[in-house]
């Protein structure tokens, strides 16, 4: 995977056994380029943090984490935004409003991109931004 990108991040290591239970728990298995991006940046922010999303500039904030109670926990955030949620998405990332990148496992057994404007909305937008988790990655700048 090609990341141009520098990603800083104060968590340790990710616990492997707590991405197995949440992927058991959505009934999903994450795709390999995240899973090895997660071990070396689990809960990062990147220095780039700009994303054009149909024409709309959104900083990126972080990846969420896989430690329960933490503030970015990835099933915590889950929990309180699965009902603004379409159905087989689940978030990894959030932005800076509190908006959700999220994995589209609409199509298994590889999921889509999908940023989920879930911040000020009735009605969240949900916008298709790329086809896996390396081209998601190439896109900051």
């Amino acid at each position: 995977m090609v990341d141009n990108n520098t990603w800083s991040t104060e968590y340790s290591s990710v616990d492997m056994r707590a991405v197995r239970l949440v992927e058991k728990k959505w009934g999903i298995q994450f795709p390999s380029e995240y899973i090895n991006f997660i071990q070396k940046y689990h809960g990062a922010e990147p220095v780039q943090r700009t994303l054009n999303i149909n024409g709309k500039k959104v900083m990126f904030s972080s990846f969420l984490t896989f430690i329960a109670f933490d503030d970015l926990d990835i099933l915590d955030v889950y929990n309180e935004q699965k009902n603004s949620l379409p159905l087989n998405h689940f978030p990894f990332a959030i932005d800076e409003e509190g908006n959700l990148f999220c994995f589209n496992f609409s199509n298994l057994p590889d999921p889509s991109i999908i940023y989920v404007e879930t911040i000020r909305s009735d009605n969240p937008l949900h916008t298709y931004i790329a086809a896996d988790f390396t081209e998601f990655i190439q896109q900051f700048n």
